[in-house]
């Protein structure tokens, strides 16, 4: 039997458990030079929350908490929303405390978001960015079902595109 993963909406009364767990990974994060710079109390935490998202509404849709057992063990979110071509989109963010990688847990938390993504907000257009050296994380991409589209350079750094369509969701859930 598989365990339990689940995604616990991003509240604001979470805030402080988000931090927590946020503070903990902090070196681990900066590795993969992603992390929170900028960030050294909870109300920092939730100015930046505010400044990404505009409100608590777009949070509690956009961000969340994955629970591993009933355990916060990482986040999984949406951001950088476009409409490009007639198609809206959106790239997911994931990361996962250390203890927890390797259980399957983060493919699991991305197959629920990408179902709130299509089926919920109703986009288009999913995108994963992973920096090249991040295998795991690309991994993740493609058992998720998204197609490796080549590299990106962001930030002068180069990143791994990944991609997933409506339509490739679709075919997915009907076999």
């Amino acid at each position: 039997m598989k365990a339990s993963t689940t995604l616990v909406p991003l509240t604001e009364n979470r805030i402080p458990l988000d931090y927590k767990m946020i503070q903990k990974n902090e070196a681990y994060l900066e590795s993969f030079g992603e992390g929170y710079p900028n960030i050294k109390n909870t109300n920092d935490y939730f100015l930046y929350l505010l400044r990404i998202y505009g409100d608590f509404q777009n949070i509690e849709l956009k961000r969340f908490t994955i629970c591993h057992e009933d355990k916060p063990c990482g986040q999984i979110g949406l951001h950088s929303f476009c409409i490009e071509n007639f198609t809206c989109q959106a790239e997911i963010f994931y990361w996962i405390d250390e203890q927890f990688q390797g259980k399957g847990i983060v493919t699991r938390a991305c197959q629920q978001l990408q179902k709130h993504a299509f089926e919920v907000l109703g986009l288009d257009l999913l995108i994963i960015h992973c920096q090249v050296e991040n295998i795991k994380s690309a991994n993740v991409a493609l058992r998720c079902g998204f197609n490796y589209e080549g590299i990106s350079n962001l930030d002068n750094t180069q990143y791994k595109k990944f991609i997933k369509t409506l339509e490739q969701y679709q075919k997915e859930i009907i076999n």
